[in-house]
């Protein structure tokens, strides 16, 4: 079901009227809208499309429900927005959750589990939109509040902590977020058992973390183990186990161990790309991590050609200061590199790090790693032939994680 927005508007001045016949009409067109969710929930990425045209119009059934159906009509939304989420719409997503926190918290209290799940789920939609820190403040203040109200182990809690320590991760805070997910992977096995979905979304979590330690050998270990098990628990084309897939290849790859890595990459790509679609986020991080691990095997000229086109495809689709679109400017900056293309790398890396400094600050770990990366291509510029100073200059910026 599609509804035209100047519908939405009709509607919503209508249904303001109290007679019985409009009270039916809202609850017909409450059902049908339930209904339209369930069904994009059922049809999996056939249904995308059709989640993305009813995110504007599902609001209406909070402004103008029966107070009896309010929580009905709060998971109604809250299903919708998982199905955006797992598009990779977070913006969309956004919109719903903030419009179920604020009705939770008036209706509920800012304390109650709805009202955390809701700014718990907020958080993790702004952590994909691109806003880290925002997320982080939310997530934190919910686990606060979790760990305090229902306890250090309920699974709400430990989604809390896992989902900080993800976003810590994903912002560079390494050693924190290892804390928090061995504490989480620890409570979920014992509480969970060790092949539960969420306890091998910690392991997967872990073994990144580590990861972006310079913990290579460890993280190749957890991100197999992991693998191996979600193909037997979820099956090899859940989008977790291509995620899984994905991760093990990005730790080959930093180990050192670049042939397998690109036949596990080009495998990742070619699923996701099939089951997810060519502009997913995953199937763009997929594509961004195929380019590293080719630059790294001295296809320079190919890694470039697939950097720009993932950086094209991420400012389209992400926003130009995205954090998933800066990484993607330092890497395709790293490949021009070792091509030889100075000249716009050095323009890249600039504009990368002038970003980076305004968006993470001067000392965030990203922005060191695009600082050191111009200083290896400004280095290049006036050096040749290529040094071995230089090779381990490169070497260096890659290890310390540049995308």
């Amino acid at each position: 079901m599609v509804l035209h927005p100047l519908i939405r508007e009709i509607n919503a001045v209508a249904l303001t009227a109290e007679t019985s016949d409009l009270a039916a009409w809202h609850r017909a067109l409450a059902e049908r809208l339930t209904t339209a969710v369930h069904e994009a929930n059922q049809r999996g990425r056939a249904g995308w499309p059709a989640a993305v045209l009813l995110a504007p119009h599902l609001p209406l059934l909070l402004d103008y429900a029966d107070p009896r159906t309010t929580t009905h009509h709060r998971t109604t939304l809250n299903t919708l927005a998982q199905v955006l989420q797992k598009a990779g719409a977070f913006g969309a997503a956004r919109l719903l959750h903030e419009r179920v926190l604020e009705v939770e918290t008036r209706m509920l209290g800012p304390e109650h589990p709805d009202t955390l799940t809701s700014r718990n789920n907020l958080g993790n939609a702004l952590f994909g939109m691109g806003e880290p820190a925002e997320a982080i403040r939310l997530l934190r203040q919910t686990l606060e509040d979790r760990a305090r109200i229902l306890g250090p182990v309920p699974p709400d809690t430990l989604t809390s902590r896992n989902d900080l320590a993800c976003a810590l991760d994903g912002t560079g805070e390494h050693a924190e977020a290892v804390g928090l997910l061995r504490q989480t992977l620890n409570d979920r096995t014992r509480v969970l058992g060790p092949e539960h979905p969420h306890t091998l979304a910690s392991r997967d979590s872990l073994g990144l973390a580590l990861d972006g330690m310079g913990e290579h050998a460890q993280a190749v270990r957890i991100h197999r183990s992991t693998l191996e098990n979600r193909i037997r628990v979820l099956g090899p084309e859940h989008h977790l186990t291509l995620l899984s897939r994905h991760n093990l290849a990005t730790a080959l790859t930093r180990a050192g161990q670049q042939t397998e890595a690109i036949q596990l990459l080009r495998q990742a790509l070619n699923d996701h790309a099939r089951i997810l679609g060519d502009e997913h986020p995953h199937t763009l991080a997929s594509r961004d991590s195929l380019g590293l691990a080719l630059d790294g095997m001295g296809q320079h000229a190919q890694a470039v050609r697939m950097h720009r086109q993932t950086l094209e495809d991420r400012t389209r689709i992400l926003s130009p200061e995205h954090p998933d679109t800066l990484a993607s400017r330092h890497n395709l900056a790293l490949a021009l590199t070792s091509a030889g293309e100075q000249a716009e790398a050095i323009d890249l890396l600039r504009r990368t790090l002038d970003d980076r400094v305004r968006i993470l600050g001067d000392e965030h770990t990203h922005t060191l790693s695009t600082r050191n990366a111009l200083e290896t291509a400004l280095a290049m510029s006036t050096q040749r032939p290529q040094s071995r100073w230089w090779h381990w200059l490169r070497r260096r910026n890659v290890a310390a994680g540049g995308g």
